[in-house]
């Protein structure tokens, strides 16, 4: 009998909690916070923000720091984000981390087997399987057209790696699709050092 009441006075006491934590009234704890596009709070409730940075053009700035809450911890990242340079689609679905920053037209390096600005995609809705295509004209313009494709064959997560040139410098307007997903960004090319 004493074995009982000891054992419901340590349960009493201990506020008859099970190993997930302590029941009762609890302080809010720091959350995520959207910033514009980017930026989540930290677990210490600091706020970790996304920075606009120069080299932006039409509707889409580029921006360094915390990514979109959707892709807080993108995958295949050891080191973390914070000093790469990315975009984030009009419809918040895409977002793309740039090699290159600023980055050149490079078409004729990839016409000849060079390397053209390498884009890493992260898409917010399943690949399931189907391509990302683009479709790029200059910002503002009908015309030249640019078509690319790029399989859903990489991974981890929801990633599609793309090498892009285009044909000349300026603002270009690329209209990503993946399944029945869509989304748009403008990417900035500027001049290559020793052309005009």
């Amino acid at each position: 009998m004493w074995a009982l009441v000891a054992l419901l006075c340590a349960l009493v006491a201990s506020g008859c909690s099970d190993s997930s934590g302590p029941s009762g009234p609890s302080s809010p704890s720091p959350s995520a916070s959207p910033s514009a596009k980017g930026g989540t709070a930290g677990s210490e409730g600091k706020k970790a923000v996304a920075r606009t940075i120069e080299g932006g053009c039409g509707d889409t700035e580029i921006r360094m720091g915390a990514p979109p809450d959707w892709n807080a911890r993108p995958a295949g990242f050891s080191g973390g984000t914070a000093d790469m340079p990315y975009v984030v689609g009009d419809r918040d679905q895409i977002m793309g981390f740039l090699w290159e920053h600023p980055m050149t037209p490079k078409a004729a390096a990839l016409k000849n087997g060079g390397d053209g600005n390498k884009v890493l995609w992260f898409v917010r809705s399943a690949r399931e399987g189907k391509p990302l295509t683009i479709r790029a004209n200059p910002h503002g313009a009908q015309r030249p057209v640019l078509d690319l494709s790029f399989p859903a064959n990489s991974g981890p997560g929801e990633i599609y790696p793309s090498d892009i040139g285009v044909p000349r410098p300026g603002c270009w307007t690329f209209e990503l699709s993946w399944g029945a997903h869509r989304d748009e960004v403008d990417l900035n090319f500027i001049a290559e050092k020793g052309t005009s």
